[in-house]
């Protein structure tokens, strides 16, 4: 599998993080990855029984939600891109 790094921002975080994610990843994953050295550190998931979502990171905060099983491949993502992950 080919790997990049993205720039991921995790709601209620206050760093962006670099996050070596795979192309195979689903959105799922990718969010797992990504709230993985955040998440019960710097950051918390205000309810853990709704699900964490991506979207690719806009000035207003406006991007779709990537849908839960498409994988990276699937998406325009490159080398740093910079990533939303938040609570649906």
């Amino acid at each position: 599998m080919a790997g990049f790094a993205v720039l991921s921002r995790v709601q209620f975080d206050a760093h962006v993080r670099v996050v070596n994610i795979e192309e195979e990843f689903t959105m799922d994953e990718l969010a797992a990855a990504c709230a993985a050295p955040a998440i019960g550190y710097q950051a918390f998931h205000p309810d853990p029984s709704k699900p964490l979502r991506v979207r690719l990171t806009t000035k207003d905060d406006s991007a779709p939600a990537l849908p839960r099983d498409m994988k990276v491949k699937e998406t325009s993502m490159r080398h740093y891109e910079c990533i939303d992950v938040f609570v649906e």
